[in-house]
């Protein structure tokens, strides 16, 4: 069976002297970036054995990209860390999966992140010389199907947090799955716009070492510079949150780019109003609109919805699609057995690319693989056609910006302020990010706590992006059920009203 090892070996026999990766000034042939990956195979063995893991903590660049592709292919585990994590978030991560090296642009943290890592390796000239003075490794060796290749942490400091174990066969499959939806060929031109640490950021990788298609990371996304890119690098294929889509299509319409070498924009990750979705289609009437639904634990393709266009006045443009080839989907009630069209129950979902589970955590892995399938948390139903509408979620995760919020890590990190006796967080709809993360909290008798007081508490242990936007100090205690459980559905229920669904 196949493993990251394939891809680069086909690349470099078929398309050695073909341009594969472009960052900012650096342009590296197919050629030269395996024989990168070898040289970093070299670095990295001197360090590691077989099943260690390499974590990186970084923006974007052509430097990571080998990493992901370098390190699994030599039979080590690749670990991406979110770089928007606060420094107590990234200790979490680096306790749990105990990466052996940690190559990493965060220089202002170096200090303590040298304190939780036997060797942290600073990305750019450090890099450079590392490889440099390797000596270079075959690729492949000893490595099998069944190898973890990477782990993709889900969440934060708190008990959520769960690193998502992908093998080789895992993103194998991943990779034929996309080939499948967007048919990519020796020549097309792939922009990577979103952070490579999530599984959504280098689905794509694999898949065009595979056929030859040249690669465009860009460190940060801003849509004036990625239109640049498009129109300069004569990109043919890019991904995005809708966030990134409504920037692109504001900076397009003010100042027009010729992006006429585009042909399929995807996105995912949160909502996408039909509003949204028909200024892209206006804006770039030319290109193939492709939506995907999935999760890390699908790594991550689950379902896609193709020629989006056809369907903007029609119930399915609100839809997250037919389940991709290669997976089946079913929805299941609580016992479950599986549901007829229209009828509303759990997401399931079964394929090859679903992980082999949750890095030592056995009974959460238990309580979503079952016989084969993934249970996702999510509740839809399926139309006549098979397609795929989400009303809503068992899950308290929201979504912003693309980015995944843990409800209950914030609570956490809320519940450590001695004036809070009570709080719970929630996603409310934002017309920006999809959604905003807002919090209600009930005060201790006797506290006088502000909701500034609450969000500077909050930004010391957290990424910018889940501390609470809006922070409700109530007088009184929060609605709860019988059992004494808080009832955030009652808190969300008045901003959601009158809205399709609950769910990205």
């Amino acid at each position: 069976m196949n493993t990251f090892a394939d891809p680069l070996h086909r690349a470099e026999r078929c398309f050695p002297d073909a341009e594969a990766v472009v960052c900012g000034r650096v342009r590296l042939r197919f050629g030269e970036l395996v024989d990168r990956c070898r040289r970093l195979a070299g670095f990295v063995s001197q360090h590691t054995a077989h099943g260690d893991r390499v974590a990186i903590l970084a923006a974007n660049s052509h430097q990571v990209l080998e990493l992901f592709c370098g390190v699994p292919a030599c039979g080590r585990v690749v670990v991406p860390l979110n770089n928007r994590h606060a420094l107590p978030e990234v200790e979490y991560a680096l306790r749990d999966a105990r990466p052996r090296i940690l190559f990493t642009d965060r220089m202002q943290d170096i200090d303590a992140l040298s304190q939780r890592v036997e060797v942290v390796v600073p990305l750019g000239d450090g890099y450079e010389e590392r490889i440099d003075h390797a000596g270079a490794l075959p690729l492949g060796v000893g490595v099998s199907d069944r190898d973890l290749a990477g782990l993709f942490y889900t969440g934060g400091t708190t008990g959520a947090a769960k690193g998502v174990m992908l093998s080789h066969r895992n993103k194998i499959a991943d990779t034929f799955h996309l080939q499948c939806s967007v048919r990519l060929e020796e020549g097309d031109a792939w922009q990577i716009m979103g952070p490579m640490f999530h599984a959504s950021g280098t689905f794509n990788v694999l898949l065009c070492l595979w056929v030859g298609a040249r690669q465009i990371v860009l460190p940060g996304f801003d849509a004036a510079g990625a239109l640049d890119v498009i129109a300069a690098e004569k990109t043919s294929i890019t991904f995005g949150v809708p966030t990134m889509l409504a920037a692109l299509v504001d900076e397009q319409e003010a100042r027009p780019r010729d992006v006429g070498t585009l042909r399929l924009l995807g996105y995912g990750a949160a909502p996408a109003s039909t509003s949204l979705l028909r200024r892209v289609h206006d804006c770039f009437p030319h290109v193939e609109l492709v939506s995907m639904y999935g999760a890390t634990e699908l790594g991550p393709m689950g379902t896609t919805i193709e020629h989006l266009e056809r369907y903007i006045d029609d119930e399915r443009a609100r839809s997250a699609g037919r389940a991709i080839v290669g997976v089946d989907l079913r929805i299941v009630d609580a016992s479950r057995s599986e549901l007829g069209p229209r009828e509303v129950g759990e997401v399931e979902l079964r394929g090859e690319n679903v992980m082999v589970g949750y890095w030592e955590k056995p009974e959460q892995t238990a309580e979503v693989l079952r016989d084969g399938w993934y249970a996702s948390g999510d509740v839809g139903f399926l139309d006549e056609g098979g397609c795929l509408f989400l009303v809503d979620r068992k899950k308290d995760v929201i979504i912003s910006g693309g980015e995944n919020v843990y409800s209950t890590e914030v609570e956490e990190i809320l519940y450590q302020h001695p004036a809070v006796a009570e709080c719970a967080v929630y996603g409310v709809p934002d017309e920006k990010w999809g959604e905003a993360v807002q919090a209600s909290v009930h005060p201790r008798d006797g506290a006088d706590v502000s909701a500034e007081a609450l969000a500077v508490h909050c930004r010391a242990s957290l990424a910018g992006y889940k501390v609470p936007k809006v922070i409700e100090v109530r007088d009184e205690p929060l609605p709860k059920s019988g059992a004494g459980k808080i009832l955030k559905r009652e808190l969300r229920a008045p901003f959601w009203k009158g809205r399709d669904r609950e769910i990205h």
